[in-house]
């Protein structure tokens, strides 16, 4: 659990610094011209990034003491956004888009962190079965675009048998190719989870963690919010060294000694992880024995 300790906090520093930003600098305004072209803006992770920021919001930044830099896109209703995130086969548009906030915390890596706020649909308050269908649309186009479920390396492997067990108790979901159906979000999303599902997603060097919070409820319809947090692997591989390794700046390490660190790093979180499972086991859950780590050090190095 302790990698989705680490997460959360990481994405909470983020929204923090990314709502400072919000509240001193001034929204950079481009929906009208997107809902006429009808065409999504492009975002990369990584140095690309830079570049789709300084094209779309003209070079603003907010710059922190730290070194952090952070990049904003505002889109205003009835124009909201609509974004294609750039991943090799994984690429996927994003409709709804309400804002856009670009992190950087070393700059020679460019972007790496994208929070977006998304509608599930494009009516702010819509029926139930509405709602359900932006949700199943959703599911099946990340689900053609490849993304898989990942488990942090520390944390239990939970077989796809026990999944609605493991929504019930944690909120997250980890078979995303199980897409329930109607009477099933009635009864198990919306009725025991409060209309809250999560996905913790990988594809192709990048961490998706995805939320899905009904937000509302209005004369019979409800409104919902969509929340996409994207990091690449490299910067929340390096920045789990960094916590190991006390604060060590993984830029300043050799190649010799980032691969030690990170070899160091694999046998915690097997420790780590046998204690989870345990734990798992103890409480009923089934292990995933065949579940493969995605090879990440070629992204990390």
């Amino acid at each position: 659990m302790m990698e989705k300790f680490k997460s959360y906090f990481n994405l909470t520093l983020i929204l923090i610094l990314g709502w400072s930003f919000v509240g001193c600098q001034p929204s950079t305004k481009h929906s009208e011209n997107n809902t006429v072209n009808e065409q999504p803006y492009i975002l990369h992770l990584g140095q690309q990034g830079i570049s789709d920021f300084v094209k779309y919001n003209d070079g603003q930044v907010d710059r922190q003491p730290a070194g952090a830099g952070f990049r904003e896109l505002d889109f205003s209703p009835p124009h909201l956004g609509k974004i294609r995130i750039e991943n090799g086969p994984n690429s996927f548009v994003i409709d709804h888009i309400f804002s856009v906030l670009g992190t950087s915390f070393n700059q020679a890596d460019g972007i790496q962190g994208l929070d977006i706020d998304a509608g599930l649909n494009k009516d702010e308050f819509v029926s139930p079965e509405q709602a359900y269908q932006g949700y199943v649309n959703l599911m099946k186009q990340l689900n053609q675009a490849g993304w898989k479920n990942y488990f942090y390396r520390s944390d239990a492997r939970i077989s796809i048998k026990d999944n609605i067990k493991y929504l019930l108790e944690w909120g997250d979901i980890i078979d995303p190719n199980y897409i329930f159906n109607y009477e099933e979000w009635k009864k198990i999303v919306i009725s025991k989870r409060n209309g809250s599902l999560g996905y913790t997603l990988y594809a192709n060097g990048v961490i998706l963690k995805l939320s899905i919070d009904k937000t509302n409820e209005k004369d019979g319809k409800e409104q919902y919010m969509v929340r996409y947090a994207f990091d690449t692997v490299r910067y929340n591989q390096r920045n789990l060294i960094d916590d190991a390794e006390h604060n060590i700046d993984t830029y300043k390490m050799t190649a010799t000694e980032l691969e030690q660190a990170f070899k160091k790093e694999l046998v915690l979180d097997k420790k780590a992880r046998e204690i989870d499972e345990k734990e798992a086991i103890s409480k009923g859950y089934h292990i995933d024995e065949n579940y493969v780590d995605p090879d990440i050090w070629p992204y990390v190095k």
